[in-house]
C-alpha cells in the first residue's frame, strides 16, 4: 500500500529521550546500506557474500528556519558543539527508524530570485531502532 510523503515527519533530540519536529523541511532520504564482503572460493559457481558493517545517512532538505531552536537550530549545535544527537524519521508520521548520529555537513544557501534553504546530512552511529 503506497502512503503519501507529506505525512513523512522528521525529530530530533539531544538526550535520545525527548524527540521535537524538524520544522520546514520538503525532503528526507534515508539510505541503510551494508558492506557486503565477497566470501567466494575457487570452485564457487556463484558469489557467496557475508554482511560486514552497516552504515546509514539521513539526508535532509528544505527552507531555512532560524526560529526552529529544538529542530533546526539542534542540529546546528550539535555539529559546532561535537554534541549527542539522535534523529527518527517516520516515513508515515507515525512509525520508522531512529539512531544517534553525528552531523556530517549544514549548509544553508540563498539566491536572489529564490528562498533561503537549508541542506543538513547525518551519519549513523550504532545501530538503528525501530520506532
Amino acid at each position: 500500500m503506497a502512503i503519501s510523503g507529506k505525512n513523512a515527519t522528521v525529530k530530533v533530540s539531544v538526550d535520545g529521550a525527548a524527540f521535537n519536529v524538524v520544522q520546514d523541511l520538503n525532503e528526507a532520504t534515508m539510505p541503510m546500506e551494508s558492506d557486503n564482503q565477497d566470501i567466494s572460493t575457487f570452485g564457487s559457481d556463484h558469489v557467496k557474500r557475508l554482511q560486514g558493517l552497516k552504515d546509514t545517512t539521513f539526508e535532509l532538505s528544505g527552507f531555512y528556519n532560524a526560529d526552529d531552536t529544538n529542530g533546526q537550530m539542534a542540529i546546528r549545535s550539535a555539529l559546532v558543539d561535537n554534541t549527542a544527537l539522535y534523529v527518527q524519521f517516520l516515513p508515515d508520521g507515525t512509525t520508522g527508524f531512529q539512531q544517534e548520529v553525528k552531523v556530517a555537513s549544514y549548509e544553508v544557501s540563498a539566491a536572489v530570485d529564490g528562498v533561503v534553504e537549508v541542506s543538513i546530512e547525518l551519519e549513523g552511529t550504532n545501530a538503528v531502532t525501530l520506532v
